[in-house]
């Protein structure tokens, strides 16, 4: 079957297949804030109204399966900043799908534990308005194929992260956990910001689409391995790769449903998801295969290391996560089909 692009600049086909991604982003923000409006009976249950609707996001996303599988792909594409190559992008593809059923599934889960995990702490609603945004965040973050736009909600992720971290503001170590967390992650952000706009000034574009199209030349040019190393910073901090592994162990000072959605099953993910969608631009060479299996192996090594050694069960989950990323990023610098469908 012949890939089916969604062109958006049909009004029609663009009310009918293109809007529903970004209302779904939009409705996730919105209804975060709407949840200080609600009555004190409905807020008791907060969280499974949360659950409903990301149950409902879960089904729209999982309705676009045949589609997708067959070869299709849903496309939005709105000029912004034209003069600066910046435009709203989004893209669901096999890629960007697999994280949105990953992102969604995982979070009604997450969600229906929270509603008897938080039961016992007060300002639950200003915990569920920051796990709410961040699934909001988080979506449009796989959902888009432009660069520049991918790195704002990159950073939300960051930023969120640090304000759920320290949920329990009162400890000592929740806040250093927090403050670590954001500093580490927030300079890789910036690290991988300048390689995009690196990489984007040889390509003349930050649409992921265009930097697959000039693949050859941005490999062949000189500002190739600096723009790599600077987005593989951020891949690196993002997904807690050695030697930037140490801020997710402390980052389990969150509440445990944090723990499990954001950094063992979602946000730490990003920087693996990042990776992936590059792989057709950036890899193939003897840069990235040296060194992304390099880290990989490293992080891999030093997560199971420490996971052996620990007793407690939150350091466990740290630690085997820290060596799932990095066995993630080992098949991912191997470059080979076989291995990223491995990793996949």
């Amino acid at each position: 079957m012949n890939a089916t692009v969604v062109n958006c600049n049909y009004l029609s086909v663009f009310i009918y297949f293109c809007q529903p991604m970004i209302y779904l982003i939009l409705l996730i923000f919105t209804l975060s804030f709407l949840l200080f409006l609600l009555p004190r009976k409905i807020r008791e249950y907060q969280a499974l109204w949360v659950a409903v609707l990301l149950s409902a996001v879960f089904v729209w996303f999982s309705n676009k399966i045949p589609l997708i599988s067959g070869g299709g792909t849903l496309t939005f594409n709105r000029e912004w900043i034209p003069l600066l190559c910046l435009n709203f992008e989004f893209v669901l593809d096999g890629l960007s799908l697999s994280f949105a059923l990953l992102v969604s599934g995982i979070g009604v889960l997450v969600f229906l534990y929270a509603h008897s995990y938080m039961k016992s702490y007060q300002n639950t609603t200003k915990f569920f308005f920051y796990l709410l945004l961040f699934s909001g965040s988080m979506l449009g973050l796989v959902l888009s194929s432009n660069l520049v736009q991918l790195f704002i909600f990159w950073e939300f992720t960051t930023i969120l992260s640090f304000f759920l971290i320290s949920y329990f503001h009162e400890k000592d170590d929740s806040r250093k956990a927090a403050f670590q967390s954001l500093v580490i992650t927030f300079l890789g952000g910036l690290s991988m910001l300048a390689g995009i706009l690196l990489i984007g000034n040889v390509a003349g574009s930050y649409s992921i689409d265009d930097w697959i199209a000039n693949a050859g030349k941005i490999r062949q040019s000189n500002e190739y391995l600096p723009g790599l190393l600077l987005i593989l910073g951020g891949v690196f901090t993002k997904s807690a790769q050695f030697p930037f592994h140490f801020w997710l162990p402390g980052a389990m000072q969150a509440p445990a449903p944090v723990s499990s959605y954001l950094h063992s099953a979602t946000m730490v993910k990003a920087g693996i998801f990042l990776l992936m969608r590059l792989t057709p631009v950036l890899g193939g060479t003897p840069e990235w295969t040296s060194i992304v299996p390099l880290v990989g192996v490293l992080t891999m090594l030093t997560g199971s290391y420490f996971a052996v050694t620990q007793t407690d069960l939150k350091a466990i989950l740290a630690y085997t996560t820290i060596n799932a990323l990095g066995v993630l990023v080992l098949l991912l610098g191997i470059d080979t089909e076989e291995a990223v469908k491995a990793a996949v």
